[in-house]
C-alpha cells in the first residue's frame, strides 16, 4: 500500500480485510490488488494516476463502521432443503441454494464465490438456475472479489434483484461501495473463522498432486460420504485417484483449525463479529442442534439460518414446502459457533509457517509443526 497522503487508502495489514471495495470504486483505476508475500490481496495505489478524490477512504468498511439499526431482532432456525441431492451436495443444509434459485426465478442474479482453473476461490455473478452448482459449498481460502461490486450496482441500477453471498466483511465493502440502500438487493453471510492464504493453500494442493502424479479436477471441503458431522475433504484427480481425509487428518484443514497458521492477519481481530449483523441472512452449520423430533435425521446437513432484518425473512418464508424449518433460540446456536462473535487467536507458528512454505513441502512443514506438540 501506498503511504503519504491521507486522501488515499492507507490501513495496516491488521485491518485490511482485502475486500476490494476500494478497487471498485476507484473512477481512474488507480488502485490494484495485488498479493503480498503470504498471498494475501491488499491495494496498491498508483499515485500518478490518483485524482486524490477519497472514495477510496469513503468506501471502506472498516474506516466506515457504523452500527446498524435493524428492524427485528435475530431469529434462528434448524432448516434445511427437501430436494436430497441438493441436501447432500452442499455443505450444510442446502438453505443458499434454494434462496439463490428463488432469486433467479424472479428474473434476478446470484454473487458468490466459485473455483475458477486454478481451483482458487472468486467471485462470480451467474443468472441461471443451472449455474448455482458452481457457486455451491464452501471454499477454504480467501476469495478475490475482482470488479464484481461494479458489476452488482450495475444490475441493481437497472432494476434487477441481487443476491450477493460473501464473509462478513465482504458483505460490509459492498455496503460501502454502493453508499445507499437497495431494496432489490438481498445480502447473506456466514459465520466466518478466518479467511485462509491462496499462497498456503496453493501449496498444500501442489503436495497432493506430487503424491498423486496428477493434476487436479476438483476440490471438495466438507464432503459428505461420512455424514455431516465427520465431514471429509475430497479431491479428485485427472488420472482417477481420489483423496479423503476427515478434519482431523487433512493437513489443511490441521492447519487451519487447529494451529491457526495462515488466516489473514486481519481476521484474528475481526471487526465484523457479533450483532447486529449488516447482512440481512447468516448461515452456517447448525452443530449441536436438537429438534423437538429427535428421529428427524440431521447428518446429511443442517443449516444454521439466522434472521436479520424484515427482508431477509421475507426471502426465508418464500421458500416455502421447498425447506424444513424449524425455528430455534440464537442462544443454543451461539455455543457451537463462537467465530460468529469472537475471533480465534494467532497461532504460535504462524511466522515460522510462511517463513518455510516457499522451501519446503506443505506436507512435511505441517508434519514438523506436528512435532512441536509432543
Amino acid at each position: 500500500m501506498l503511504i503519504g497522503n491521507e486522501s488515499m487508502i492507507n490501513l495496516s495489514k491488521e485491518k485490511c480485510t482485502g475486500c476490494g471495495a476500494c478497487n471498485n470504486v476507484c473512477p481512474n483505476d488507480s488502485i490494484k490488488m495485488v498479493a503480498d508475500k503470504e498471498g494475501f490481496l491488499y491495494p496498491l495505489v498508483n499515485a500518478e494516476s490518483c485524482s486524490l478524490c477519497g472514495l477510496c477512504q469513503t468506501s471502506c468498511p472498516v474506516l466506515n463502521r457504523e452500527g446498524y439499526k435493524r428492524d427485528v431482532a435475530p431469529k434462528a432456525y434448524a432448516s434445511w432443503s427437501l430436494n436430497d441431492e441438493v441436501r447432500l451436495s452442499s455443505t450444510s443444509g442446502g438453505i443458499f441454494t434454494e434462496l439463490a434459485r428463488s432469486v433467479i426465478l424472479q428474473g434476478g442474479y446470484v454473487a458468490g464465490a466459485r473455483y475458477n482453473k486454478a481451483h482458487l476461490a472468486e467471485h462470480y455473478i451467474i443468472g441461471s438456475e443451472d449455474d448455482i452448482a458452481l457457486l455451491r459449498q464452501s471454499k477454504y481460502v480467501q476469495s478475490a472479489i475482482g470488479v464484481v461490486f461494479k458489476d452488482i450496482k450495475k444490475l441493481l441500477d437497472k432494476g434487477a434483484p441481487v443476491m450477493f453471498v460473501g464473509s462478513p466483511c465482504e458483505c460490509g465493502g459492498l455496503l460501502s461501495f454502493l453508499g445507499r440502500p437497495y431494496d432489490s438487493l438481498l445480502l447473506c453471510d456466514f459465520i466466518c473463522r478466518g479467511a485462509n492464504s491462496p499462497k498456503a493453500y496453493l501449496k498444500y494442493l501442489e503436495s497432493l498432486k506430487l503424491q498423486y502424479g496428477s493434476d487436479i479436477k476438483r476440490v471438495w471441503f466438507k464432503n459428505k460420504i461420512n455424514g455431516w458431522n465427520k465431514f471429509c475433504t475430497k479431491i479428485e484427480f485427472e488420472n482417477g485417484s481420489e483423496y479423503y481425509a476427515d478434519r482431523y487428518k487433512d493437513l489443511f484443514m490441521r492447519g487451519y483449525l487447529k494451529y491457526n497458521l495462515y488466516m489473514r492477519s486481519s481476521c484474528y481481530r475481526c471487526s465484523f463479529k457479533g450483532f447486529p449483523r449488516q447482512s440481512d441472512i447468516t448461515l452456517a452449520d447448525f452443530w449441536g442442534v436438537e429438534l423437538k423430533d429427535k428421529s428427524v435425521d440431521t447428518d446429511k446437513g443442517t443449516s444454521l439460518v439466522i434472521i436479520n432484518s424484515e427482508k431477509g425473512q421475507r426471502h426465508f418464508d418464500e421458500l416455502g414446502d421447498r425447506v424444513f424449518k424449524e425455528e430455534n433460540s440464537l442462544e443454543a446456536a451461539l455455543p457451537f459457533n463462537q467465530c460468529a462473535v469472537s475471533s480465534v487467536g494467532i497461532g504460535e507458528k504462524r511466522e515460522y509457517f510462511f517463513s518455510e512454505i516457499d522451501r519446503t513441502d506443505f506436507e512435511v512443514l505441517i508434519s514438523k509443526i506436528k512435532e512441536t506438540e509432543k
